[in-house]
């Protein structure tokens, strides 16, 4: 049965260690001018590709292949913070600037 405080009356809470934390309050930062997503990376797979490339990771060498999928998932989005040819062709809004010409 409910009780006047509308908790059940065998209900006991939590001690103040167990308590969930509030929640975070949302963000204030920025949104990112770059556009992370699968399916951006994969527009663009030639210059991931080259990018890697350089740093001396050919994706289709079998060894590379062979490796788990979070080490080389890890290498392509680490693109997105060192790559300037990959964030420039990511940039959210290069196509209407490019209709403007």
């Amino acid at each position: 049965m409910l009780g006047p405080d509308g908790w059940y009356s065998d209900y006991r809470r939590p001690p103040a260690n167990l308590a969930p934390e509030p929640s975070a309050p949302p963000s204030t930062a920025k949104p990112s001018d770059i556009d992370g997503s699968w399916l951006a990376l994969v527009l663009h797979w030639r210059i991931v590709v080259a990018e890697l490339m350089e740093r001396g990771v050919d994706l289709y060498d079998p060894a590379v292949r062979a490796r788990p999928w979070p080490g080389v998932r890890t290498l392509i989005f680490s693109l997105l913070d060192t790559s300037p040819r990959l964030r420039a062709a990511l940039r959210k809004g290069n196509d209407a600037e490019a209709d403007d010409r």
